[in-house]
């Protein structure tokens, strides 16, 4: 009998061990491929601004300019490129260009911390 308790409470540790794995790893909510994202500043979200090229192929995101709207806050071409990551803490994709990055206390916004971006409604925030 005390065989049978102990191969259940290893199954048991070993389940609930594999249910933490998975809390830790989210899975994009966003295909392989190109789309068109739309820029938005942190601290004026409704002002208008460029529409961004974006490639996204696995957990690799790379953002340019391609359009020559003027006055526009970004020059043409390349923007941003990294690692997706999913920031628990804040409860938003980040863009990690540094493992440093995926320990930020603060992300997005106008902080010190990495660029955000919204992969559902195919969003890119700066300050």
């Amino acid at each position: 009998m005390k065989k049978y308790l102990m191969y259940g409470i290893c199954a048991c540790l070993f389940f609930l061990s594999m249910q933490g794995f998975a809390v830790d790893k989210k899975v994009l909510p966003i295909a392989d491929g190109h789309y068109i994202f739309q820029h938005r500043f942190a601290e004026h979200p409704m002002m208008e601004s460029v529409q961004l090229n974006v490639l996204i192929q696995g957990n690799s995101i790379r953002i340019e300019n391609n359009d020559a709207m003027k006055d526009s806050l970004f020059p043409l071409g390349l923007i941003d490129e990294g690692e997706l990551y999913w920031h628990a803490s804040s409860g938003q994709w980040i863009i990690v260009t540094d493992d440093s990055d995926k320990e930020a206390v603060d992300v997005g916004g106008c902080s010190d911390g990495p660029y955000v971006v919204d992969l559902i409604e195919q969003e890119y925030w700066t300050c």
